[in-house]
């Protein structure tokens, strides 16, 4: 079994290259980046995988890179990616090829929500749901074998990559009031082993199936300040400021804001799933497993 793994430099394609070569070294991995800094680390990291270059928007870069496997794995970057072109160009090479028995795509779709219910400033930020209500009725429609996997939720590597510095360095959680809400998380690492169980699975007991992947509790930003502070073992406070998604998000911050315009609300009533129990048959990580395990990241 070969399994492609497309932009497998980010941080779920990586982790799933991962569980695979650890879990299953008899399968066949090939790994794509577009760039060749990428291609390089791939080949340091993963050196019994074969590793390919592959473009989003180089249709004939994806044929190549489709020729000749049964899985692929399709995790698509934020605000960087136009579906419209992406997603076409992927399943033209997937035809052209025709052996693919399945592909595994990552979404964020709360349940009901479609393309309707955003604004076109919303979509055009090209993030969560705002790519994926593209994505996913183009995939409907060409008839390939799709399993989802719709992480409908924060993944918790935002929790560092947001939180970490001023944690660190002033205990306070800076975070726009705007921005607030009672959030569902799931961890990259669960994502990552649901993604690897489903790519060397029977394609038939997923194939043409959606799993609404969600973790057990809602946070909002006081109650991730005060979880943070239990875990560093002084109080964090939760003060509403934007300086550190200007810095952090740089050019790129009046589309984040604009894509939390839609996301504070949208979200708010996706439920509550157990199919990480159900698929992986154990408990999903929790916020606080998840902060203890980065702890130094807060210190």
């Amino acid at each position: 079994m070969t399994i492609l793994i497309l932009g497998a430099t980010g941080n779920l394609g990586r982790l799933t290259a991962t569980a695979l070569a650890r879990a299953h070294p008899e399968v066949c991995l090939r790994l794509s980046s577009h760039r060749e800094e990428g291609r390089a680390h791939l080949r340091e990291s993963f050196p019994a995988a074969e590793v390919v270059d592959a473009d989003w928007y180089d249709e004939s870069s994806l044929t190549r890179a489709v020729a000749n496997v049964d899985r692929i794995l399709v995790v698509t970057p934020d605000f960087t990616t136009d579906e419209t072109i992406v997603t076409p160009n992927l399943i033209r090479a997937i035809k052209s090829v025709g052996k693919v028995k399945q592909i595994v795509r990552l979404i964020a779709i709360p349940p009901a929500f479609t393309i309707d219910d955003l604004s076109e400033e919303q979509l055009a930020t090209r993030c969560g749901a705002a790519q994926h209500v593209v994505a996913k009725p183009l995939l409907d429609a060409s008839g390939l074998p799709v399993t989802y996997v719709n992480a409908a939720c924060w993944i918790m590597f935002n929790l560092p990559w947001f939180m970490s510095e001023d944690v660190k360095s002033t205990r306070r959680l800076l975070m726009p009031s705007s921005t607030d809400a009672a959030r569902l998380w799931v961890s990259e690492t669960d994502l990552a082993d649901i993604f690897a169980k489903l790519l060397t699975d029977p394609v038939e007991w997923h194939v043409g199936r959606e799993y609404l992947v969600t973790a057990g509790r809602r946070y909002t930003f006081t109650q991730v300040a005060a979880l943070l502070g239990d875990v560093v073992g002084e109080p964090v406070a939760y003060v509403d400021s934007d300086s550190t998604l200007r810095r952090t998000m740089g050019d790129s911050f009046s589309t984040l804001m604009a894509y939390f315009s839609h996301e504070t609300q949208a979200y708010a009533g996706v439920p509550v799933t157990r199919v990480i129990e159900e698929l992986l048959g154990r408990a999903p990580m929790t916020l606080r497993e998840y902060a203890e395990l980065h702890k130094d990241a807060f210190l």
